[in-house]
This record gives structure tokens, sequence and C-alpha cells, in this order.
């Protein structure tokens, strides 16, 4: 009975992990295809977001950033909390800090010169950094398996901001701290083509997601 009862949990691990694997597959397969579609996926967008940047108006186009950054904020730390699994980050984790624990020991064995005391240690190192190894690829996949369900939805956001600052914001210029007066359609990193109305959804967005995640009771996947 017990094992038919594993064998029933091992497959629904397996079920589980290839229909996460296809839940990837496409949510990048719709990433790359919708860059070749900006402007249609922007346009459909714009039937969502349009009326909320026309009431605040294009002048204040970054309250808008603002009103966006919240709501991706609040998406993307939902998605993470529920997609992984953050006891084996923990345990991932709890290897570093042993490893690094074990680290400082050597280095004053190494210190004492003693031989018999940098043997046992790097023994133990050793095999700690064997066990954080055999589930590496595991941590991967955890790091990677919320994104593609979070840029199913923040593309999109992406492209309808960068498409509406194209046609509307013109002219239209803040005052940035330490930065100045710029007009947010220009670019603060020319090379990357990075506008600072994007800078703005940055400074935004960071402290917002981690805001949201704390109130959320989101533990650090780091």
């Amino acid at each position: 009975m017990v094992k038919k009862d594993r064998a029933i949990q091992r497959k629904k691990e397996q079920v589980k992990k290839i229909a996460e694997g296809a839940a990837m597959g496409l949510g990048f397969f719709v990433m790359l295809a919708s860059l070749s579609y900006r402007a249609q996926v922007a346009a459909l967008l714009d039937v969502v977001l349009g009326p909320l940047a026309k009431f605040v108006r294009p002048e204040n186009f970054l309250i808008t950033i603002l009103i966006l950054s919240v709501i991706t904020g609040v998406y993307t730390s939902v998605i993470q909390k529920y997609t992984m699994n953050w006891e084996l980050m923990e345990k991932s984790k709890e290897y570093q800090k042993q490893i690094r624990a074990l680290q400082r020991e050597l280095m004053e064995a190494k210190k004492e010169d003693n031989k018999h005391k940098i043997k046992k240690i790097e023994k133990r190192r050793a095999e700690v950094m064997r066990k954080q190894t055999q589930f590496s690829g595991e941590m991967m996949r955890q790091q990677f398996k919320p994104m593609a369900y979070i840029m199913i939805i923040t593309l999109p956001i992406f492209m309808w901001m960068w498409q509406y600052a194209s046609v509307n914001l013109s002219g239209v210029s803040v005052v940035f701290p330490l930065i100045g007066v710029k007009e947010l359609s220009e670019f603060f990193i020319i090379r990357l083509r990075m506008p600072y109305w994007l800078l703005w959804y940055i400074a935004c967005s960071i402290p917002l997601t981690q805001l949201i995640r704390k109130m959320l009771g989101i533990r650090s996947g780091m």
C-alpha cells in the first residue's frame, strides 16, 4: 500500500513537472512571438490602459507609471509566492551559510597551521558543496519558473508604455532629483535606448515590490 501511494505521488510530481515545463515553454514562446507584434499588442492593451493614462493626462504620465509599478509589483510577488519552492530556497541559503562558516574555520586553521584540522574542515566543506550541487539544477529551475508567467503579463505592459510614450510624451519634461529637468522621452542611457520614464519606473518598482513582498510575507529567494 505504501509503495503504491509513493508511486502515485511520483506520477503526480512528474505530471506537475511536465505541466510546469509546458507552461514555461509557452510563456517564453509568447514572449518571443509578441516582440514581433509590439504595435498590435500595445494597441490591444490600450483598450484597458488608455483610459487610465487619459484620465491622469500625459503630462502626469509618471503617476500612470507609478500605478503600473504597483500593479506589476503585486502580481510579480504573488506569482513568485505560489510558483517557487521556498523550502528548497531556504535549504540553499543554509548550505551557503555552512560553506561561509567552514571557509572562516579553514582560514583560522591555516593560520594555526593545523593540518589535521584543515583536512577535516576541507572534507566537511566538500560534502556540503556536493549536497548543494546535487540540486543546483532544480534551484535554477525554481528561479526561472515564475519568469515565464511574469513576462506574459509584463511585456505587453512595457510595449504599451513604450508606444504611448513615443506618441504622447514629446516635449513633456519633469524635474528629476539630482539630475534636473529632463524630457521623459529622452534616453538617459543612449546606447541601450533607455528613456527617462523607464528610469522612473525602475525607481518606483524596486522599493514598491520589496514592500509588497514584505506585506505578503514572501521571503528572499537569495
